[in-house]
């Protein structure tokens, strides 16, 4: 784990989970670097981090956790590294 849990403030129970995602340059138009972390509450989902950031769903195509492409109801752990990949156009 890259970070321990922290306590939601607002004493619903929830716990807080700390997550880092990197984006590359290619989302330089949505976050303000190509790293970032970021506190999610627990039960949240890969698409709630993608909408955290402001990166429209059809840009960002692939997710990686852990070395593995998931879902994106995927839910997130404590320490979790999301790398977020564009969506490939081309033909």
């Amino acid at each position: 784990m890259l970070y321990p849990l922290i306590e939601d403030e607002i004493g619903d129970g929830r716990e807080k989970l700390k997550i880092l995602v990197e984006t590359g340059r290619w989302a330089d138009r949505y976050v303000e670097s190509p790293a970032i972390s970021m506190e999610m509450t627990e039960n949240s989902t890969v698409a709630d981090v993608i909408n955290a950031l402001g990166v429209p769903h059809d840009e960002a195509g692939v997710v990686i956790i852990g070395g593995r492409v998931v879902p994106w109801n995927q839910c997130l752990s404590d320490g979790d590294v999301l790398k977020v990949y564009p969506a490939i156009i081309g033909g």
